[in-house]
């Protein structure tokens, strides 16, 4: 009875924040919200609970946490020509967070240090909490990123990286080479074939080069 009360919490808080999502061009399919940017990517907002682990779980601070009664916010942005090219397959009517090449928690979108999980609890503590936290913090994330060309910006400009779920020069790489500007293209698969803390990653990157018909990556 507990989870599908924790379930039930989440749905109320889920629709408390409907009409704010609303209002920003969100539409709902379950616990995710889509909206579609004008260059043609998707937003989403998506509500995930913890899991209930099996009985003895054995719980480390830091390391392994009980979740389960909370919930956190992802936030992502999906292109498609990445997510065609890194096995995302046919375009979706609907895009889950996890099919994303932009992905954040709104935690630390909003500014933490930490990853932030909720207590699944409908009240109004709660549902402010996460009204303020997406104005502040989630919907500027997700217009940082609302274009082909504001993605390219923001990686070309920081060093952090914030928001990469796949490697930011593969995901600028896919983009540019889409748009027919193949030699920058090959100029930052280049770069990423030089990452070696996985063994088999330049090997991927020569093959996602050939697939983009970039030119090859050696000489």
């Amino acid at each position: 009875m507990a989870g599908s009360n924790f379930a039930k919490a989440v749905d109320e808080i889920q629709a408390a924040l409907r009409p704010l999502m609303k209002a920003r061009g969100f539409k709902v399919r379950g616990r995710t919200f889509n909206c579609q940017t004008s260059d043609g990517l998707t937003q989403v907002v998506n509500l995930q609970m913890g899991p209930s682990d099996p009985p003895g779980t054995t719980y480390i601070p830091g390391l392994r946490e009980n979740l389960h009664g909370l919930f956190t916010v992802n936030l992502g942005v999906h292109v498609p020509e990445v997510a065609r090219h890194q096995g995302g397959g046919a375009a979706r009517s609907w895009i889950q967070e996890y099919y994303c090449c932009i992905r954040a928690r709104l935690g630390e979108a909003s500014g933490e240090n930490s990853d932030i999980w909720w207590h699944a609890r409908s009240d109004d503590t709660v549902i402010d909490d996460l009204r303020h936290r997406l104005e502040i913090g989630g919907f500027p994330f997700l217009e940082r990123f609302s274009t082909r060309d504001r993605i390219l910006a923001e990686w070309s400009d920081r060093s952090d990286n914030m928001g990469a779920s796949s490697p930011p020069r593969i995901v600028m790489a896919i983009i540019l080479a889409e748009r027919g500007q193949k030699e920058r293209a090959r100029a930052l698969l280049r770069r990423q074939a030089l990452e070696m803390r996985n063994p088999g990653h330049p090997d991927y990157v020569r093959k996602l080069a050939r697939e983009l018909d970039v030119g090859s990556l050696d000489g």
